[in-house]
């Protein structure tokens, strides 16, 4: 475990992680984007969050983050099983275009 300093909120906090420390703060930059976004009439003015509020928040982002790119992952798969599902369908099409089915 290491200490990771992050900045929330105009305020600094140590995250004790074994998380890789780009990581952590892209989420912690992910975290202060969106809360910033939603108290924009108050900027410039530093908020402490309770230190388990501010670790629930960033472990509902890492969960947010993981979730994000186990669906991106899949999303990829699946464009690319279809692509190739395409492909075989339409080798098939053009079989039987050269060799059409008997008729009995």
């Amino acid at each position: 475990m290491r200490r990771i300093k992050i900045n929330v909120l105009g305020s600094d906090y140590y995250i004790k992680t074994d998380a890789d420390e780009e990581y952590v703060r892209e989420i912690a930059d992910y975290l202060d984007d969106k809360t910033k976004d939603l108290i924009s009439g108050n900027l410039g003015v530093a908020f402490n969050v309770p230190r388990p509020l501010l670790l629930a928040i960033l472990k509902i982002t890492d969960d947010y983050f993981r979730v994000k790119k186990e669906f991106e992952s899949y999303k990829k798969r699946v464009e690319e099983r279809s692509g190739r599902l395409a492909e075989i369908i339409d080798a098939s099409l053009s079989r039987r275009d050269i060799f059409p089915p008997e008729r009995g």
